[in-house]
């Protein structure tokens, strides 16, 4: 194996085994070389998963983070089977309201989308996609980088929210198709 095949495999090891993105500074220092030769390694190492059109993907996040992921596409089908479980298609049109309406309080959201929202922003709550503080008698929500990062979307709320008009609108309704489905095999 060659010097350069054995840093494109620890790239890929790492992003594998960290579970979480990965800035580009880290994967430099993890394989001995500058950033600029990582970046060009961690383009190759995205365009060959990309020409194998498997379950994984090599994204590239905002401030110079990549993770090793699966395909958002693939979520749906498989979501039962991600430790913790899929949020359900309610509970991700919450998530979705409060990413878009951000910062939030509590009380209004629960006004807008009716009580069973208190489950729902437990929930989100419990799998780190939201942050709840205390705002007077209410609560302040507002996403976290972890949500970002899962959905592979800017930090940035602005950015944030103008790519969440288009991508979750797609997610939502994966995600829809697949509960529709599977009530529809469990009958």
């Amino acid at each position: 194996m060659t010097d350069l095949e054995e840093d494109l495999v620890t790239l890929e090891a790492a992003l594998y085994v960290s579970g979480r993105a990965l800035t580009l500074d880290e994967l430099s220092n993890l394989i001995g070389k500058s950033q600029t030769t990582t970046q060009k390694l961690l383009d190759d190492l995205g365009f060959e998963y990309n020409k194998r059109e498997g379950a994984l993907e090599v994204v590239a996040l905002p401030r110079d983070r990549y993770a090793l992921q699966l395909k958002p596409e693939l979520t749906p089908r498989v979501g039962r089977l991600i430790p913790g479980g899929l949020l359900s298609y309610a509970t991700l049109q919450t998530l979705v309201y409060i990413a878009l309406k951000q910062p939030l309080v509590q009380s209004e959201l629960v006004t807008q989308r009716g009580t069973h929202c208190y489950d729902h922003v437990k929930e989100l709550i419990e799998k780190k996609f939201v942050e709840s503080i205390p705002e007077g008698r209410s609560r302040l929500l507002t996403t976290t980088p972890l949500f970002a990062d899962y959905f592979g979307l800017e930090n940035d709320r602005i950015k944030m929210k103008a790519q969440l008009k288009f991508k979750m609108k797609k997610i939502l309704e994966e995600q829809r198709d697949a509960e529709e489905s599977l009530e529809a095999s469990s009958e």
